[in-house]
């Protein structure tokens, strides 16, 4: 039993540091991608389904922000407790009904979820913009020293 994993495990963990894309963690075989939520990852979520997750992150105010979405509804809370937090997450995990009904959760909006949506979809779209900016600044000052370095040439074409 001690060799045995199961390979479509209920629940996929996820870690990130909220720059990249969150990466899956195998708890049988955790490394170093296995510690604990910290400012250097401040987000974990934990999928069952595609539409069915939690996630909590920490934020800059040293909150916890905690995220449920199963289906079209989503609930979120904000708290600063992280034993509360880990206490949450590991009722879900559980499938313990505690923390839907003992914890006082917020609906959120669809609208305001939309709206976060599209602020996140927008924010990686001016992020890549801003990335062409760099390379539209390098390929300017590229010509402009080809440019200098051409106009020293006298270039005799038979005349």
């Amino acid at each position: 039993m001690g060799d045995q994993r199961d390979d479509q495990p209920e629940v996929v963990v996820h870690v990130g540091d909220g720059s990249d894309v969150p990466h899956a963690v195998d708890p049988a075989r955790p490394g170093t991608a296995g510690t604990a939520p910290a400012p250097e990852h401040p987000f974990l979520l934990l999928t069952r389904t595609p539409t069915e997750s939690i996630q909590a992150r920490y934020l800059d105010d040293g909150t916890y922000e905690l995220e449920h979405t199963a289906g079209a509804e989503q609930r979120q809370l904000f708290t600063t407790d992280a034993l509360l937090v880990r206490d949450i997450i590991w009722s879900w995990i559980q499938r313990d009904t505690w923390w839907s009904t003992t914890v006082a959760w917020t609906t959120v909006d669809p609208a305001v979820a939309e709206l976060h949506a599209l602020h996140a979809e927008l924010s990686d779209i001016l992020d890549g913009i801003s990335l062409m900016d760099s390379v539209t600044d390098e390929l300017d000052q590229a010509l402009a020293r080809a440019d200098e370095l051409l106009a020293d040439i006298d270039v005799d074409f038979g005349e």
